[in-house]
């Protein structure tokens, strides 16, 4: 470990000792680094991803990258920021692949969803995405219960949009339609709260 690592406070002392001496080859010490950090990267990751098992691939992935990488890390930020760093490109490759795979359902909420933030990951840091991901489930939270309830049904349910029509009565086409004209009403309502700075902590 080169003398890079400045030591401020005793909370960041004791993170980078222990990332010390796993660089130094401790199994031990890595599965510290760990068990300190999992329960914030599964965080992370869920902000991203909904469903449990893929949040759970994902941060097994990220650790097993932090620990191929290990001694590439020069604390130029925080154990924690480095590796929700890692887990933030983890989600970033699995919201790719999910839009190439429902690229077929062009406008469904779940594809278009995760263009998008996989588009603004892209850009944004890991804070600016925390803030976006925040003011998504605001907004969620704000639709109409209509809307709610197709979003639910269709996003987290996995039911098609056929399902949908066909238990309102409407044409498949006009379900469709009313799925993106939601899905943007979000971008809308996300990128509002956003730039007034109003976004839940």
């Amino acid at each position: 470990m080169t003398g890079s690592i400045s030591v401020h406070h005793r909370g960041v002392d004791s993170d980078l000792e222990v990332v010390r001496r796993a660089q130094a080859g401790s199994a031990d010490a890595f599965r510290e680094l760990v068990r300190r950090h999992q329960a914030q990267v599964h965080a992370f990751l869920g902000r991203f991803i909904a469903r449990l098992d893929v949040v759970e691939d994902l941060a097994q992935e990220t650790f097993l990258k932090a620990y191929r990488h290990l001694r590439a890390y020069r604390g130029e930020s925080s154990p924690r920021v480095w590796l929700l760093g890692i887990a933030k490109n983890e989600a970033l490759m699995q919201l790719r692949s999910e839009r190439s795979r429902r690229s077929r359902e062009a406008a469904s909420f779940d594809a278009a969803l995760s263009g998008w933030l996989a588009e603004r990951g892209e850009a944004g840091s890991v804070e600016d995405q925390e803030r976006e991901l925040r003011a998504l489930e605001d907004c969620l939270r704000g639709l109409a219960p209509e809307s709610a309830g197709m979003i639910d049904a269709f996003y987290y349910r996995g039911e098609s949009a056929a399902d949908l029509a066909r238990r309102a009565g409407k044409r498949e086409g006009a379900v469709r339609m009313t799925l993106l004209r939601i899905r943007e009403a979000l971008r809308q309502c996300v990128q509002s709260k956003v730039a007034a700075g109003r976004v839940p902590s």
